[in-house]
Formats: C-alpha cells, structure tokens, sequence
C-alpha cells in the first residue's frame, strides 16, 4: 500500500521550500548549489532515474503535501463518521488508488477533478487522496502553428475517518468541486457540509485558539452610508481637519463651529451614529496590519466594534524538531478557509486543526 511519498509528483517537489530541497540533495550525494527549481530538478530527475522515492522523500514525507496550502473543511451533513470509506474508494473508482498512480490522458482532462492516486496517512483512520483536474490552457505558437495543452493541477485530500472530516488542499474557490469529486466515488447517498465554526466567530477567537497574534485584518465598516449625501460627507471631513488645525493653532471655536454645523445637518438617525463609525461608513475597505499584534492598540481597539472582518493574518508559533518556529496563516472568514503563508507540514496542519476545527 503507497504511503506519501509514492504519491509524489513533480510538482510536489518544486514547492517544497529551498532548504528542505538542499538538504535532500547534500543526504542523496547531488549539487547542492543553485536555485529551488534546479535543486528541484535534481531530485526529480534522481527519482525519474528509478531510485525508490519512498527512500529518497522519507525525511521529507510530513513536508510534502502540504506547503503553502490553502485548507478547507468539510463533514457528513449527518455528522457521521467516515468509516469504511477506503473501502468504497478502492470498491468504486476502478483501479486501487493505493497500490497504482493512474493519470488520466491529457486529451481527457476536463475541470472535473479525477482520482489519480491514494496513500495511508500515519494513522489507521486517515488516509490521502490526489485528485487531477484541468485548470486553463497553454499556447505555445512555432511559426503559423498554435499548439494547445492544458495546465493542469494537482490537488490533496485528507481524509479522517473516524472524525468524519475531509481536509481540501487546494484553492478555496476549487474546495467544493473536489470534495464533490471525492462523494461521488463513494456512490452513497451523502451529502457533505463545509465546516462553517469558527469562521462564523471574531477572528479574535481564531488568534486566541492558536495562542497567536493577530497582525493584519481586511475589514468592510458594518455601517456603509450609501445614503448619505455630498454635504454630509463633507461635515464629516471638516471636523477631521478642524482638530487637526486645532492642534496648530489651539483655536477651540473652529471645531465647535464643524460640529454645530453636523449638528444642523445631520438628521436625529444619523446623528445617532457613533461618528467613528460615521467615519468608517464612507470607506469601502479597511486595511489594518503591521509586525505586531493590533490587539491592545488604540487606532484598531477603536474602530474594530464598527468592522466586519473579512479576512486577517495570525502569527503563531509551533515547535519544529524541538525549535519553536513562527507560522503565519491567513485566515478567509467569508471563504471559510485558512492559508498557509508559511510552508508547513502535516505536524502544524494537525495542530491547527485540532485547535480551530475539531473543538
């Protein structure tokens, strides 16, 4: 039966980062120097060569399928569990998947994500998936001739039975056509549902779960003012820049006249409106980030009540080989999906997981 690193294509291996490929070379007696993609090169050619990947990827293995993955959940509607599904997998999709690699020919793929290979996972009730499916085209032109191929994608689907879940590695926007491709080869009447907890929660939340920090947000203000009107927008602007000539000349009267005038304006609903949020209601995004945490300072903690977080960025830290290392993810509250900007392996994959997902 394939474990990782039989499944492993070439792609697979220019994504694993730099070191990582250095030191494959230095342990198999390869150049060493160069770029990612020529070290890259050399491993793959090595293992084209018909050495025995699973020899050469070992140390690797928890690298491999993961990188800088964009992961999206998903459970039985039923919240069953998954139980028997290998079975099923190598029952319906006509060839075992976890002893044979089978590549669809390239005239053949379509967008449909198709099953192409299996591994087992560390665990008895996990299990990997790669799925194949077609993601544009590539013109290549010789003289008057145009030569069509397509570009295709290879994707990774983790699957625990026992908690019932499925993990999609892939673009957040492609997720669900590949957990669809992945109920189909079951052939039972099931339907899969995307773990919506805790995207539905303050990206706070998210932050604390992983003892991390929350270092940028994309945000919408909660309150968008389509209504209001040129002269009002302006009021808004006049009291901005009357405290900042109040600074310069210490003349109190200015800012007293803007806001008088707001006052008049102003109707009893609008007025009622906290004016950061009036402020933040003319904006269509809200950009707030840096090096550190934005929690505790004063410019986030006043606008954050009037934002409704779309996405944001946490830095984390989580041992590798008994050294802390920081991670940082980005987390897609609308997409409900969690990016690894930080090339990770499965050890912190399962950390987040059991963190973020299964509590």
């Amino acid at each position: 039966m394939f474990t990782i690193p039989n499944v492993v294509f070439a792609n697979d291996i220019t994504r694993l980062p730099k070191i990582t490929l250095t030191e494959i070379c230095t342990d198999l007696n390869l150049d060493n120097g160069g770029s990612a993609y020529e070290l890259a090169q050399r491993v793959w050619e090595h293992i084209r060569d018909g050495q025995n990947s699973e020899n050469v990827l070992e140390k690797s293995k928890n690298k491999l399928l993961v990188g800088q993955a964009s992961l999206t959940w998903f459970r039985l509607e039923s919240r069953e569990s998954l139980r028997g599904s290998r079975e099923l997998v190598i029952e319906n999709a006509g060839f075992n998947p976890f002893e044979q690699v089978k590549l669809p020919l390239k005239e053949q793929l379509t967008t449909e994500p198709v099953l192409i290979a299996g591994a087992n996972g560390e665990y008895v009730c996990e299990y990997y998936l790669r799925f194949m499916y077609k993601n544009g085209v590539k013109k290549e032109y010789y003289g008057n001739e145009m030569n069509i191929s397509p570009i295709s994608e290879i994707t990774t689907v983790y699957v625990n039975e026992d908690l019932g879940i499925i993990e999609v590695r892939a673009d957040s926007k492609k997720a669900e056509k590949v957990a669809s491709a992945f109920v189909r080869i079951l052939r039972k009447e099931i339907t899969l549902e995307q773990i919506i907890t805790p995207f539905d929660q303050p990206i706070d939340d998210i932050a604390d779960k992983l003892n991390g920090e929350l270092i940028d947000t994309v945000s919408k203000p909660e309150l968008l003012l389509a209504d209001i009107s040129a002269d009002e927008a302006k009021v808004v602007v006049d009291i901005l820049a009357s405290l900042n000539e109040y600074f310069n000349t210490k003349d109190i009267t200015v800012v007293e006249t803007c806001l008088k005038k707001a006052d008049e304006l102003f109707d009893e609903q609008t007025i009622a409106v906290p004016f950061t949020a009036l402020i933040l209601g003319g904006m269509e995004r809200v950009g707030l980030g840096g090096e550190r945490e934005l929690r505790g300072l004063p410019l986030y903690d006043c606008f954050n009540p009037y934002l409704d977080h779309q996405s944001g960025f946490i830095r984390f830290s989580f041992p590798d080989g008994g050294v802390e290392k920081p991670y940082t993810v980005r987390v897609g509250l609308k997409s409900k999906s969690i990016y690894f900007n930080t090339p990770a392996n499965e050890s912190v994959v399962e950390f987040v997981r059991n963190r973020v997902i299964l509590v």
